[in-house]
């Protein structure tokens, strides 16, 4: 019977947020005197002299899930750096007219709450201390989603990444997973050349250097014979398994050299991590039938590729949709680590949870707030020539690093015959596609209260003269020009 995804049902994914408040900062003991409880912050009670304060114990997990730190309306906290931006935002108040005075001043005030009203806003708890106004959550928390974040995959074989919502440490490690024809070589190519980022790649065991038994920052001579600085790269393989047991055994995470790891995997490189030094979880994401109908008209002029496929420039779409070369829902077989075999429905709920809780998500679509989003998240900011920076940012937003503008076709359309084939092998993905729609949206919130040109707050310059750097400090890039013969 042919297949008719008109007829199919898709079920919309319930968005399901931890509920309690904000993301409760990390190392509570060191940033404020006080803990989160059921949403709430609880100061501590004025401490003897010589006597440790003494925190609660963590809340036991349920279902093999964290527990939850979201307030039901799905709202999170700022963190020390948002909460900054907001109190220089409100320090300067709005200069009324005295026409606005006038109006303003006529305005009754509000009447008196009804009774009934503020004996249902939840009362924090008795802590023998005095709750200040500022520390009371705006939302109570939700009972009846207090179990909302509970799911039957414990994702113990990403034990060594955080999770989204984890608050930012320095000591996290960015990890982009690269999908293919999705946007992912302008986010790959904007973090190396204009971030000038030390980056964990295949690219860093090229001349020579997968010999190395330390691990080191390198700059690998780029193929050809174009006059420009060399990028900085960590002498490690992040595209193998076996490179990534031999960057595990090199001691990779904890020498702490790499700004972002690009990667093609995702369960497999739990090992590359340790729980000093956790990976981070982001990436780009296309519609499935747009990313089936590009690959199939790359990897048939792609020479270069090791997936190129010459014999391809004789097929319809429609041949390819059919042929054993198209992918099969290469999402959720990624993201679920189910590579063969037919998939089932608790491989795409593995697969969801996995970007629930594990990605920072970005779509193709929205390829420039993506990035900013990415930056804002992962603090980036630029270090090295700021306007030749953003110059260079603009460039990969708005044209992209590994467009096949030449090459590019009109799609087929729903409804067409190739569209009806391609979404018979991406009925999973399809779905998939659509829950990481709406998580994009949910998502802005890690990221609220900071500018859009985050990347260009207290930017430094260490190319300019005089030289200017950042108060932690900053390794400038060294000047190796690409044909340099003694490097």
């Amino acid at each position: 019977q042919q297949y008719d995804p008109s007829q199919q049902q898709v079920q919309q994914p319930i968005l399901q947020y931890p509920q309690g408040g904000q993301m409760p900062p990390q190392n509570l003991q060191q940033q404020q005197q006080g803990y989160y409880q059921n949403g709430y912050y609880v100061p501590l009670p004025p401490q003897q002299p010589g006597v440790a304060p003494q925190f609660p114990q963590q809340q036991q997990q349920v279902g093999g899930m964290p527990p939850n730190n979201y307030a039901a309306s799905g709202q999170l906290p700022l963190d020390p750096l948002q909460q900054q931006m907001q109190q220089q935002q409100q320090q300067v108040p709005a200069q009324l007219d005295p026409a606005q005075q006038a109006a303003a001043a006529a305005v009754p005030p509000p009447p008196p709450p009804d009774a009934a009203v503020v004996a249902a806003i939840p009362v924090p708890p008795a802590t023998g201390a005095e709750v200040t106004a500022d520390q009371v959550p705006l939302v109570g928390p939700n009972a009846e989603s207090a179990l909302a974040t509970t799911s039957p995959f414990a994702l113990e074989e990403l034990v060594n990444f955080k999770d989204s919502w984890d608050p930012y440490e320095k000591t996290d490690i960015p990890v982009f997973w690269h999908i293919p024809k999705a946007g992912g070589s302008s986010i790959k190519d904007a973090m190396g050349g204009c971030h000038r980022f030390v980056q964990a790649t295949e690219f860093g065991i090229t001349d020579g250097h997968d010999a190395d038994t330390e691990v080191a920052i390198v700059y690998p001579r780029v193929p050809g014979d174009a006059d420009t600085d060399r990028s900085p790269f960590v002498n490690i393989d992040s595209s193998t398994v076996a490179g990534i047991q031999r960057a595990k055994a090199m001691g990779f995470a904890d020498a702490q050299l790499a700004n972002v790891v690009v990667s093609p995997f995702v369960f497999e490189l739990n090992d590359l991590f340790t729980q000093t030094a956790k990976g981070r979880f982001f990436s780009v994401f296309r519609h499935p039938i747009d990313r089936a109908v590009s690959m199939f008209y790359y990897i048939r002029v792609a020479d270069w590729e090791p997936s190129y496929k010459p014999e391809l420039k004789d097929w319809t779409l429609e041949q390819y949709a059919q042929s054993d070369i198209v992918e099969n829902n290469w999402m959720t077989r990624q993201l679920s680590n189910t590579l063969g075999g037919e998939l089932t429905e608790e491989n795409l709920n593995k697969a969801m949870e996995v970007v629930r809780r594990k990605f920072l998500v970005g779509l193709m679509s929205q390829i420039e707030p993506t990035m900013a989003r990415a930056e804002k998240f992962f603090r980036w900011t630029f270090h090295v020539n700021p306007p030749n920076q953003e110059a260079c940012r603009e460039r990969l937003m708005s044209g992209g690093a590994n467009s096949n503008k030449a090459n590019k076709k009109e799609g087929p359309k729903e409804g067409d015959e190739a569209w009806t084939l391609l979404a018979h092998q991406n009925n999973f993905d399809l779905r998939l596609y659509a829950y990481i729609e709406h998580l994009f949206v949910e998502q802005e919130e890690f990221v609220k209260g900071l500018p859009d040109n985050f990347r260009n707050v207290d930017a430094t310059c260490c190319k300019c003269y005089p030289a200017t750097f950042p108060p932690e400090g900053f390794e400038c890039p060294e000047p190796v020009k690409n044909g340099d013969p003694n490097v």
